[in-house]
């Protein structure tokens, strides 16, 4: 039986519903920061209040697979993988879902053993390229911690139009509160690596951002140098933010916030355009509330999991 949070969040269209309809380059993304175990062991004082055998690691993976089952999207997107607890993680996805399924990973550098992680239906897509980032610089002050973030190049295989190619790329920026500085200047690497990575082609940005919809690292996300058409301008990347619902929730961080995100790129500098046809809302902050803390005896981390489709036009 669905616990009562779940059967709140529901798939809800947006956008062009009639392209939806005609549509043969549809594919589904959801981005989900699982909790790394080892992070979890070394910051036990967060989960106090919660009974020990949800924070198992045995317990949470049986509840982050069948969740995951459940949505069975196409690409995910893992924050928070552990290095080794990842294969085991994707053979019995396969298992459960019955797809083919393929993956790239990025650990952090540094001394730990979590990363990001783009897991794929290689039967539905080809993996042309990849590349990961590493957000640590000697030559930049700012960009020294040891955040990553990890982008792939993807063509559908099955189609009888021309080629059509996407990216979808995921990170995990750093946590403290206190420095968004150090955060705005993870994003402004990464918008560089992904304007020379993805050329012509449209994005999909996903992540845990540790940042909220109105701070500077969003902001320089989604900036567009006002509204003024330049061609420099449309040479910039630039975002929008997939709305997952007004007044919702993806973790609690002293209140129950909203720093995770699935982003779209805009601008004329794209070849095709990734249209939003629907979302997975978050649930709202009321019920949030109403759940309580998590992980739980029903979900697995303490993120909630997003998703959205979107049409390659």
């Amino acid at each position: 039986m669905e616990a009562s949070y779940d059967r709140n969040r529901r798939w809800t269209p947006v956008g062009d519903q009639a392209a939806a309809g005609r549509s043969t380059h549809k594919f589904k993304v959801v981005s989900y920061n699982i909790l790394a175990q080892d992070l979890l062991l070394e910051h036990f004082f967060l989960y106090v209040g919660i009974p020990q055998e949800f924070l198992t690691w045995q317990r949470r993976q049986q509840n982050v697979l069948r969740e995951l089952i459940k949505l069975d999207p196409d690409i995910l997107c893992l924050q928070e993988m552990q290095f080794d607890h990842l294969a085991v993680l994707v053979q019995r996805l396969c298992m459960g879902n019955g797809k083919k399924l393929a993956y790239v990973y990025k650990k952090k550098t540094g001394h730990r053993t979590d990363g990001c992680a783009i897991v794929y239906d290689c039967s539905k897509f080809e993996l042309l390229d990849h590349q990961a980032v590493e957000l640590h610089d000697q030559a930049v002050a700012l960009l020294n911690r040891d955040n990553v973030a990890l982008f792939a190049r993807f063509r559908f295989k099955k189609q009888q139009e021309q080629q059509k190619e996407f990216v979808v790329a995921t990170t995990h920026l750093l946590y403290n509160p206190k420095r968004s500085d150090v955060r705005c200047a993870q994003v402004g690497r990464i918008l560089e690596e992904l304007h020379s990575f993805s050329t012509d082609t449209p994005i999909v940005l996903t992540g845990d951002f540790n940042s909220l919809p109105d701070s500077s690292p969003i902001k320089l996300l989604i900036d567009k140098n006002g509204d003024v058409e330049s061609e420099a301008s449309a040479e910039q990347l630039h975002f929008q933010i997939i709305d997952s619902g007004e007044g919702t929730a993806s973790t609690y961080q002293n209140d129950w916030v909203i720093v995770d995100y699935i982003l779209r790129s805009l601008g004329a500098r794209s070849r095709h355009k990734l249209l939003p046809l629907s979302v997975y809302s978050l649930p709202s902050i009321n019920r949030c509330f109403a759940t309580g803390l998590i992980p739980n005896h029903h979900l697995g981390s303490d993120h909630y999991a997003l998703g959205a489709v979107f049409t390659v036009v």
